[in-house]
């Protein structure tokens, strides 16, 4: 038994909290067609060609996925035979070398296995236990000889219990001593979250209870994201634990773990034959009516801040390739001469394109140098010629070429800025904050225009404090509706504006390491935080224009120094932004994001939360700039009865406190050693700790309970919006 009662007991909770019927919405999704918006398609586009250099595959691909259409070329099966061999099962054992029971695990980069935090939940666990890869049948059906490797946590071994994951350190060499574990490569892993989308089916690869290496294909469908996890329906063959599960493309979009399962009139748990099951069974025996798994894109964010600075790590969070199957190719200009390989086998080439053929062709790898064209152009048009790194770039899913960040100064006096009536006009206009007379000695105002503060933008404002040369808030109009997909950033590039002093704004004199931080993040551990991320500017009539509208958010009046494993955790600021941004692309709809630090916030001794009436501690020194210890963002919308508003904290106190007290030789020791925590608040509790004023936002406050006080935030689920 792998699966604890504690553990499926926090799937049924989550279950739950996601209030929804796996049998209603299985028949609610249907076989197709799938609704994927214009933007979610074009993101979809993009993350596949980056996996591959044929726009048409990709498209044929995506439209089969949308229709319903479940044909598939006969590749497919070549390509998840490929991805099997990276999947391995667990023999546990104990500190006697006993056998206690069996898991799944799958490599994800060079040395580094993936399974459940229940199967490995410390690094003893790992220590006899052994990883068993080719434990499956063959073409005859026979047994192929597993070949066996040892595990060392020593090296290598992190785990999350919320998320069910550990990671650990495999040994090199198999047992016996004849192969190498780079032979079976390894599964990448992509951070970037919606690799999948409800009503498509997963691929499972398993070793249940076990047993020889199995598949569940098209027996998964994906039914909802419910946070940092997914759920997906079964119907006869359970995942084992530690499996990892796959969309159309062989992409590992959730590492399965639990489910639901069916219970009797007594809270019993059954088997799929209707019989009560126990703990002497194994977990793929129960009758799941749905499984759970965790999302690859919150394990990857976890990493990062996590572990991101550990350099065993960084091929995985690097997405380093594996390498290609190991048989020698000699690439000809000619067609290519048989190569047999025993009886059975032998290569074959076609063009560019070699098989080896078992008898099946399977698909082998060439290394050519990588194209990127245009998609789905029409017949005539001619290829876009390959592009260096140091020139402009094609946007996989636009066709549009993109270059580094690029803002015309020029035309800084004709930016519109936020707009307060964006929403509506009347009860749903929402000015900027006001700023208390106290307060107002230090807003700094534009050069030449005496009393004017507002620094306008392409869709949102900012206000300075000139004392402490960052934003006292920034406000950014969003429109769901008006979304475009221009590609991944490229390039990073800041600038200073040119309407206000240069003194009055600090830039790369301060984050000038910035190019040396991912090989030593001692030297500068601040990032430029966006307040307004360049995404939520990023909306307008066209992909130009909104990629003008992004590259706005690049001015150092938005940034603020953020402790990088704060700014880049997906669970925590960069988590909070994609979940107030995806609020409103789902429905399309229109929206306000205000933010900004907290300065000088007073906070009781040892308190995770700014206290109004505790003894004010000075917000730390670094590098001669002074970082804030809190941040506050506003989320705004339009509800059923007028605006609805709900206001968030982050705290990077535990990481600053005492860094202008640390030394440069403990700093990377420290990184780890912190928590970032988030909470949501009250709209009148920010009003105190910030000074600013929110106008009617207190009354559209969507903080369910004022009283209770600060909420944390543990994941999405606990957000009330």
């Amino acid at each position: 038994m792998l699966i604890k009662p504690n553990l499926i007991a926090k799937s049924e909770q989550r279950f739950k909290q996601a209030d929804f019927s796996p049998r209603e919405l299985n028949r609610k999704l249907g076989d197709g067609p799938i609704k994927m918006s214009v933007q979610k398609k074009q993101l979809r586009q993009r993350q596949l060609l980056e996996q591959t250099d044929d726009p048409q595959l990709v498209q044929i691909g995506l439209e089969r996925i949308i229709q319903g259409n479940d044909l598939d070329s006969i590749n497919y099966l070549a390509k998840g035979t490929q991805a099997s061999h990276s999947i391995c099962r667990i023999q546990l054992k104990d500190a006697r070398a006993n056998l206690i029971g069996y898991a799944s695990g799958f490599m994800i980069g060079p040395g580094l296995l993936m399974t459940n935090h229940h199967v490995f939940g410390n690094p003893a666990d790992a220590t006899n236990s052994i990883a068993d890869f080719d434990y499956e049948l063959d073409i005859a059906g026979a047994e192929r000889t597993p070949v066996r490797f040892g595990f060392q946590p020593e090296k290598f071994f992190y785990t999350n219990d919320r998320l069910d994951y550990s990671i650990v350190a495999v040994a090199p060499t198999s047992q016996s001593g004849g192969r190498d574990l780079v032979e079976w490569g390894w599964l990448p892993l992509s951070g970037e979250p919606g690799k999948g989308d409800p009503g498509e089916y997963l691929t499972i690869i398993q070793h249940p209870g076990g047993q020889t290496k199995q598949v569940c294909v098209r027996e998964n469908k994906l039914l909802k994201y419910a946070g940092d996890f997914v759920w997906y329906l079964t119907d006869t063959t359970a995942g084992s634990s530690g499996s990892p599960a796959f969309n159309r493309f062989w992409q590992v979009i959730a590492l399965h773990h639990s489910g639901v399962p069916k219970k009797d009139s007594q809270n019993r748990i059954l088997t799929k034959d209707g019989k009560v099951w126990d703990a002497s069974m194994d977990e793929s025996l129960i009758d799941w009516i749905a499984n759970e798994g965790a999302r690859v894109s919150a394990i990857v964010a976890d990493l990062k801040v996590a572990v991101g600075s550990n350099q065993v790590i960084r091929p995985v969070l690097d997405q380093v390739a594996p390498p290609a199957p190991v048989v020698a190719i000699e690439k000809a200009s000619a067609a290519l001469e048989p190569v047999l390989y025993g009886n059975n086998a032998w290569l074959e080439q076609s063009g560019d394109a070699t098989s080896l053929v078992v008898p099946i062709r399977v698909p082998l790898p060439v290394i050519k140098r990588q194209v990127i064209v245009v998609p789905a152009a029409p017949a005539a048009a001619a290829p876009v010629p390959p592009v260096t790194p140091a020139g402009p770039r094609v946007g996989a899913a636009t066709g549009m070429v993109i270059e580094a960040v690029h803002i015309d100064q020029t035309t800084l006096g004709s930016r519109p800025g936020y707009k307060p009536n964006f929403i509506g006009a009347g009860k749903l206009s929402v000015p900027l904050p006001k700023l208390p007379a106290a307060l107002k000695s230090k807003v700094a105002t534009l050069t030449g225009r005496s009393g004017q503060s507002e620094l306008k933008y392409f869709n949102y404002s900012v206000v300075m404090n000139k004392e402490r040369k960052l934003a006292f808030f920034s406000c950014v109009n969003i429109d769901g509706g008006k979304q475009q997909d221009v590609g991944k950033r490229e390039g990073d590039r800041w600038f200073k504006d040119t309407r206000l002093d240069e003194g009055l704004q600090v830039g790369d004199e301060f984050y000038k390491k910035q190019s040396t931080f991912e090989a030593d993040r001692s030297a500068n551990p601040f990032d430029r935080g966006h307040l307004v991320r360049r995404l939520d500017a990023t909306w307008g009539d066209t992909v130009a224009e909104a990629k003008e509208h992004g590259d706005d958010s690049f001015h150092f009046t938005n940034a603020t120094p953020q402790f990088f494993s704060f700014n880049q955790g997906k669970q925590l600021w960069a988590g909070l932004e994609d979940y107030t941004r995806d609020v409103l692309l789902k429905d399309e709809q229109k929206g306000i994001v205000m933010n900004g630090p907290v300065f000088d916030g007073p906070d009781a001794d040892g308190s995770d939360l700014p206290n109004p009436s505790g003894r004010p501690h000075k917000d730390p020194t670094f590098g001669g700039v002074q970082i804030p210890k809190y941040f506050w963002k506003i989320l705004i919308t339009k509800g059923d009865d007028g605006l609805k508003a709900a206001a968030f904290l982050m705290s990077q106190r535990d990481l600053i406190m005492d860094i202008d007290r640390i030394h440069e030789a403990d700093m990377l020791e420290r990184l780890s050693e912190a928590d970032v925590k988030v909470f949501q608040v009250s709209i009148a509790d920010l009003t105190k700790l910030t000074k600013l004023d929110f106008g009617n936002l207190d009354a559209a406050d969507t903080h369910e309970a004022t009283a209770i006080g600060p909420r944390r935030i543990e994941s999405f689920d606990d957000i009330r919006i």
